[in-house]
This record gives C-alpha cells, structure tokens and sequence, in this order.
C-alpha cells in the first residue's frame, strides 16, 4: 500500500533542492588567506579577485589585523536577461588576525594586484649575543661608577 502522507512532503524537499539548485543558496564572499613566516617578517596573501583596491581597508588596533571591504555584484539587471545560475559570492567581508608580540606595527605595508592582497608585517629585530672582553677599562670610568676615590683596590 503506497503511503500517501509521505508522498507530499517528499514532493515540497525535491522542490525545495530545485528551489536551491536554481536560485543558489545564501553565502557570503570571504577571502582565502595563506599566512607564511620569513625571517624578518610575516607575509599575508590574501585571494580577492574581483575586489576594487578602493573597496579594501587595512586596520590595526590592539595588535589585531583586520582586512575588510566589500566585493560588488557589477552586473546589470536587464528586463531580457536572467541568471540561470551564479557560483560567484558577492558582498561585504571581513578577516581578523592577532599578531604576535614581536612586530613593527608602523612598518606594515601592503600591496594590491593581479585579485591577491599581500600585506608585510615586519618582526623587531632579535638582539644577537655577543661576547665581552673584559679588560682594563677607561681610566676613571670604573672607579667612578663604583665610588672608588681613584686609588686602586688592594684585594685585586
């Protein structure tokens, strides 16, 4: 016996998927990012094809990076035309990204062609050790910085 209160609600999900299929579903645009380590910097790439360089900003408060901008949907709306399908995401994005202690937060730069964002985050430099001679010192600087009256001390 075939069931008859299935067949309805079977029938409304195949339209809703056609529904879905057709039209395409609600999603947003949100660039891809590949973050690399050098040894003086941080390179961040990000994929933005279709992005105006006018439409990006850049920001940096509290050590926090955030790209944002807005990709735009550039296509116009015809009485005759009709878009049987559109896979391309359009709309307002943004991406955070703590930054490690460590960085020249004044010295960011950036750079925008060719749909890919790069954006240099340079470290502080890392004070390399050295090695101290010890030796006789300046004449009169150790016997003033250490209170001595200028006579040599006996125990040495």
């Amino acid at each position: 016996m075939k069931n008859l209160m299935a067949s309805p609600f079977r029938d409304l999900n195949r339209m809703q998927r056609q529904f879905d299929d057709l039209f395409g579903e609600s999603a947003s645009f949100q660039p891809s990012v590949d973050v690399e380590e050098k040894d003086n910097h941080y390179l961040l790439r990000f994929d933005m094809p279709g992005v105006k360089k006018g439409d990006i900003k850049i920001e940096l408060q509290d050590n926090v990076l955030t790209i944002s901008g807005e990709r735009r949907d550039e296509r116009e709306e015809k009485d005759k035309d009709r878009t049987i399908r559109s896979e391309r995401f359009y709309g307002v994005f943004q991406r955070s990204f703590t930054l490690p202690p460590g960085i020249k937060a004044e010295q960011l730069e950036a750079d925008y062609r060719d749909g890919v964002l790069h954006v240099a985050v340079p470290k502080i430099e890392v004070a390399t050790s050295q090695q101290i001679k010890i030796g006789e010192g300046k004449a009169g600087f150790w016997d003033k910085l250490l209170g001595r009256d200028g006579k040599k001390d006996k125990a040495a």
